[in-house]
């Protein structure tokens, strides 16, 4: 039986409503603001550009990034090390919490216009949502990567998350962290998140500060700690 936590969280997300994740200590110390990437609206761009300040991915699970065929940025870069011998020089090998990035490629969806606007994320981040959702629910042998293709260009304004296979055996980062949730719930796998920052300090925003945001806006505020223990508690029952 999960959480009272884990089930707000899972209902707020089921609602369209964000919530607020912390990894845990020893790795970001970070806390993100949290939605369903199929629910967003322009008003909820730009309260991630407003109240987080950071960068605004998209997480995508693992079981959809294979079928749209899309590489991680890093492996993307080895294969270019031949005609960009720079690009051998950036390899990200000394990320301090981490092993490596789950940064992709990025996109604008093809009707938008610069890409960056509100409406024109909300646009790319929603219908990225919601071709995820058919490509997780679709049969594995339809051709994901042209329908994504047909949908999507790039480079583009917003950032793809690969969460990577084994979801949090094997890492529990953000991306991994958001996705698994969706997954816990039942819920279309792909998120969009945001790194809440603090303008006075010039840091990350703190887990009290984030408490005290998520209390105004009664928000679920969910640590990583407990995502964890419930997969792993599911997993451990299949």
């Amino acid at each position: 039986m999960p959480s009272d936590t884990i089930r707000n969280a899972v209902k707020s997300l089921s609602k369209g409503e964000f919530i607020l994740i912390y990894d845990k200590e020893g790795r970001e110390e970070e806390v993100d603001l949290v939605k369903l990437a199929e629910k967003v609206r322009p008003e909820d761009v730009y309260r991630m550009r407003y109240d987080a300040g950071g960068l605004i991915c998209v997480a995508v699970h693992p079981e959809i990034w294979h079928r749209w065929e899309l590489p991680f940025l890093h492996d993307l870069f080895r294969t270019c090390y031949s005609n960009y011998g720079v690009l051998a020089e950036l390899i990200p090998n000394d990320i301090p919490y981490d092993e490596k990035s789950a940064f992709s490629v990025t996109v604008n969806h093809r009707k938008t216009f610069t890409g960056v606007t509100d409406v024109d994320r909300a646009l790319t981040i929603r219908e990225l949502g919601l071709l995820g959702r058919n490509t997780y629910q679709g049969n594995s042998d339809n051709n994901w990567k042209e329908e994504l293709g047909r949908n999507f260009r790039s480079p583009g304004h917003v950032h793809l998350l690969l969460a990577t296979d084994g979801l949090l055996k094997n890492r529990q980062g953000h991306t991994e962290l958001t996705v698994s949730l969706a997954e816990i719930g039942n819920l279309n796998p792909v998120t969009v998140l945001c790194e809440m920052l603090d303008g006075k300090t010039g840091k990350a925003l703190s887990i009290n500060e984030a408490k005290k945001y998520a209390k105004k806006y009664d928000l679920v505020y969910v640590s990583g700690e407990e995502i964890i223990e419930e997969y792993a508690k599911r997993a451990g029952n299949d």
